[in-house]
Formats: C-alpha cells, sequence, structure tokens
C-alpha cells in the first residue's frame, strides 16, 4: 500500500501525432476535461431547483509554450486542421497523443473527433523565443488513458 500519489514529472512528457511524430518544441500542454451538464427541471411552486443530466462537453486541449518552428511538419498538421476544417480522430498513425509519461498517454475516446479551433497564434519577444500555441474542440466523446 502506498502512502503518497504516484506523480507525473513532465521532463518524461510529450505530445504526438502518432505514436512517434513529436511536435517538437512543445511547452506545455492542459485538457480541460470532462464536463456534463445539468438541466433545470423545476416547476412552479417547489421552493429547490431540481436537475435532471444532460449532455457532456468533452472540454479543449490546448498546446501551448510552443517554440515556433514553421519547418516542423507536426506544427504544419495543426495549423492546416484549422485552415481545411480537418476533425483529428482518434488513430494509431496520426491520432494526437498527450503523453502522462513514457508509456500512457491521453487521448480522444474511439467515437469522438478535436475539431481544430486555433492556430497561426505566434508570441515574439525581442529578447527570447517565438512561441505559438494551438487550440482544439472535444466533440462526441472525451479524452482517455490509454
Amino acid at each position: 500500500m502506498a502512502d503518497r500519489a504516484t506523480i507525473l514529472n513532465g521532463s518524461f512528457q510529450k505530445v504526438t501525432l502518432g505514436a512517434t511524430s513529436k511536435i517538437l518544441g512543445a511547452g506545455k500542454y492542459s485538457l480541460s476535461g470532462l464536463t456534463r451538464k445539468t438541466i433545470d427541471a423545476s416547476e412552479f411552486g417547489v421552493d429547490y431547483d431540481i436537475f435532471e443530466w444532460g449532455s457532456a462537453d468533452g472540454g479543449t486541449s490546448t498546446l501551448s509554450d510552443v517554440l515556433f518552428d514553421q519547418t516542423n511538419q507536426e506544427q504544419m498538421t495543426l495549423n492546416n486542421a484549422v485552415v481545411n476544417q480537418t476533425k483529428l480522430i482518434r488513430s494509431t498513425t496520426s491520432g494526437i497523443r498527450f503523453w502522462l509519461n513514457s508509456t500512457s498517454y491521453m487521448t480522444i475516446g474511439s467515437s469522438g473527433q478535436i475539431l481544430m479551433t486555433k492556430a497561426y497564434a505566434v508570441e515574439a519577444d525581442r529578447s527570447g523565443l517565438s512561441k505559438c500555441s494551438f487550440e482544439g474542440k472535444v466533440s462526441g466523446d472525451y479524452m482517455v488513458i490509454i
């Protein structure tokens, strides 16, 4: 029986398209998580609101503090997914993977997609490195751990 949580060290994490195509320069990712909506089912004369379960929102994926590299094919794939309205799907060869450690990652559930909603966001500092960011909306499922 362990007396402390298993921690995840960021130095072992990465973001890839498929198993090995690393999105170069990635510095931070965020997955907002699953949110189940509620529906107000109250009637006239009810003193306390009554709710029922509604649909669920699969969340948003954000990849930020990415060192901008206009020659990196994986960064260009994410840019093009926004421009061409291409949905990212769960795929062993090209699906996006947010690695938690060297063997486990999070990806979209089998019936969902990620609609890339933000790309070509570039930030530069005169005494720093150019960075970019990407965002996607999880649709039709939620992020799962593989």
